[in-house]
């Protein structure tokens, strides 16, 4: 699998688990609808939210770094 199909992924989940967490706490606040421990499922949406972000930011951060070193490195070469 592509570096960037994965970032991909890693993005559509993170966005969708947050969307996710909204729905469920809409459902459950406004309402009252319960979904059996839907606190505890709520809670794996923003632990998903978080770990899938971190990865991707980490994904991205790599990516930008190899760009800046790269355009560094041709712009010493013009020198």
């Amino acid at each position: 699998m592509k570096k960037n199909n994965i970032k991909r992924i890693l993005k559509v989940v993170s966005e969708l688990s947050i969307i996710l967490f909204g729905f469920f706490y809409v459902l459950e606040k406004f309402f009252d609808i319960t979904i059996s421990d839907g606190k505890d499922l709520r809670n794996i949406f923003v632990i998903f939210y978080l770990i899938t972000g971190l990865i991707y930011y980490k994904m991205e951060l790599k990516d930008k770094n190899k760009e800046i070193n790269s355009l560094k490195n041709k712009l010493k070469e013009k020198d």
